[in-house]
């Protein structure tokens, strides 16, 4: 796989399947996004002490 999109058109259950994929994987990141920022908060609070 080069990475780059199929000349073939998806069916929609493709499509569908690629969404969901894709919020799947941007919740995770949201999710690792806000846990690096209370740990990062955490270290400040400490650091200030």
């Amino acid at each position: 796989s080069t990475g780059r999109p199929s000349s073939k058109e998806l069916s929609v259950e493709e499509k569908l399947k690629k969404a969901e994929a894709r919020i799947k994987f941007l919740e995770a990141e949201n999710d690792l996004l806000k846990k690096l920022e209370e740990l990062e908060r955490q270290a400040l609070m400490k650091k200030s002490y």
